[in-house]
C-alpha cells in the first residue's frame, strides 16, 4: 500500500489520525518535527507522521512488528540528527521538546501493545475492569492477564479466570518469621515500623494474644513510641488486659535493657512511633534505637488504604531499616486493597501478616495466597496452582 503522510500539532494527535485512517495495526515508518517558521513568532511546531497498512491481515500480524516500526521510528529520528547539514543550535528548550516527543513515542506503543494484547478472549475486558476496580495498576493489570490469556488459550473464560489469579499471585513471597502457623525454637525479636496510624499497636496485641493465648508462649511487650500521647498507656493496657509483661524505652540503652530483662520469654514485640517516611531524621533516630539488638528483626507495617504511588514511597524510604516482610492492615477499610499486589511485586519483601479488622486477637490472618486473594479481591478465590 502506498506510503501516506499525517500532519498534526503533536505527535500524538498524528498517531491518533495514522490509526483512524489506516487502523491501530499500521506501521509508521517515519515522523518529523517541523519547528515552526521564522516570520511566524506566534505559530507552532507541526509534526508529520509517514505510515502504511501492511499488506498482511491485521489479525496474522506478527509480535514484533510494533518493536519494527518503533525501531523505524527512532532511526528516522537518529538519521535526521546525523544528516541533516545545516543543524540549528540546540537550546534547552528544543532539548526537552525532543525528549517530549520521544516520550510520546514511546507511551504510545507500550499503549498499542498493551492494548493489542489484551483482546484475543471474550471476557477478558470484564476481568480486566475487575482487577483495576479493585485496586490493581492498569499496566500490572494487563500484564496480568494477558500471561493469562497466553496460559489458557481455547479454553473457557473460567480458565483465564483462574489463570489470572494465579498470574497475580505469582510473584508473592509469603513467610513465617513469628511461628503462627508452624512452632519455632529459640527466642524471637520482633520490631514493627511503619507510617503513623498503620496499626502497628493493634497488630502487635493481635499477635501478641495469638501467640500467649492460642500457642501458650511466654510473650513480652516493649513500646519506644515516646512521640505520640497515650502511645505507652495503649499497649500497657493490652498487656495487662492479658497478663503478659510491659516495658517502655526511651532510647538505645533502655531496648538493650529492656530486651535482656525479658530474655525469658519465647516473643518480644517492640511498637516503634509512627511517623512520617520523608523524616529522614527521625528515621536515624529509630534506626540508632533499633540497632541495639543484632537478633531484632523488622517488619514494616503499612495499611491497604495507602495509596500504591505513596506505599512504594514508604517501602523505599523504609528500607533503610532493612525490613524482613511486609505485614498489611485494615483490608477492610478499602475496595481497592488489591493494589498490595502491585506494592509486594516491586518491593520484592515477603508478606507475612494481613489484619481486617479491630478485634483482637480474631482479625488476624496469616498470609497464605488463597486467603490473600479472598480478602483484597472481596471473594471466595478458586484454588490456584501456586498455593502451598
Amino acid at each position: 500500500m502506498a506510503v501516506k503522510t499525517f500532519t498534526a500539532g503533536s505527535m500524538q494527535a498524528a498517531v491518533a489520525k495514522v490509526k483512524e485512517s489506516l487502523g491501530s495495526d499500521a506501521i509508521i515508518l517515519s515522523t518529523r518535527r517541523i519547528p515552526k517558521g521564522v516570520g511566524n513568532p506566534y505559530g507552532r511546531d507541526v509534526f508529520e507522521v509517514d505510515a502504511e497498512k501492511p499488506d498482511i491481515p491485521s489479525g496474522e500480524m506478527p509480535g514484533n512488528l510494533l518493536n519494527l516500526s518503533q525501531k523505524r521510528e527512532l532511526d528516522s529520528l537518529a538519521r535526521q540528527g546525523i544528516t541533516d547539514e545545516s543543524p540549528p543550535p540546540k537550546t534547552w528548550e528544543a532539548v526537552q521538546s525532543e525528549l517530549s516527543l520521544l516520550k510520546e513515542l514511546v507511551l504510545l506503543s507500550n499503549q498499542a501493545e498493551e492494548e493489542r494484547l489484551v483482546r484475543r478472549t471474550p471476557g477478558t475486558q470484564k476481568i480486566l475492569n475487575t482487577l483495576i476496580r479493585c485496586g490493581v495498576s492498569e499496566r500490572r493489570a494487563r500484564k496480568v492477564v494477558a500471561l493469562a490469556e497466553e496460559r489458557a488459550a481455547g479454553q473457557e473464560t473460567t480458565s483465564v479466570s483462574r489463570e489470572v489469579l494465579t498470574a497475580l499471585v505469582q510473584p508473592i513471597r509469603l513467610t513465617d518469621p513469628f511461628g503462627l502457623s508452624t512452632p519455632s525454637a529459640g527466642l524471637q525479636v520482633a520490631a514493627f515500623v511503619g507510617p503513623t496510624g498503620s496499626g502497628k499497636t493493634t497488630t502487635i496485641a493481635k499477635m501478641a494474644a495469638e501467640l500467649f493465648l492460642k500457642h501458650g508462649k511466654k510473650v513480652g511487650l516493649i513500646s519506644v513510641d515516646t512521640y505520640r500521647i497515650g502511645a505507652i498507656d495503649q499497649l500497657k493496657t493490652y498487656a495487662s488486659i492479658m497478663g503478659v509483661p510491659f516495658l517502655p524505652a526511651f532510647s538505645r540503652d533502655d531496648l538493650a535493657s529492656a530486651l535482656h530483662k525479658l530474655k525469658r520469654c519465647d516473643v518480644i514485640f517492640v511498637d516503634t512511633a509512627g511517623q512520617s517516611h520523608l523524616d529522614t531524621a527521625r528515621m536515624r533516630e529509630l534506626k540508632t534505637i533499633l540497632g541495639s539488638s543484632a537478633d531484632l528483626s523488622i517488619h514494616l507495617v503499612l495499611s491497604a488504604v495507602t495509596d500504591r504511588l505513596d506505599a512504594r514511597d514508604v517501602v523505599e524510604r523504609f528500607s533503610v531499616l532493612s525490613p524482613q516482610s511486609l505485614v498489611y492492615t485494615k483490608v477492610d477499610e478499602t475496595k481497592r486493597a488489591a493494589s498490595i499486589f502491585d506494592t509486594m511485586a516491586e518491593s520484592g519483601l515477603p508478606l507475612s501478616i494481613i489484619t481486617n479488622g479491630q478485634r483482637v486477637p480474631e482479625d488476624l490472618v496469616i498470609a497464605d495466597k488463597k486467603s490473600v486473594l479472598g480478602l483484597v479481591l472481596g471473594q471466595s478465590a478458586p484454588k490456584t496452582d501456586t498455593e502451598h
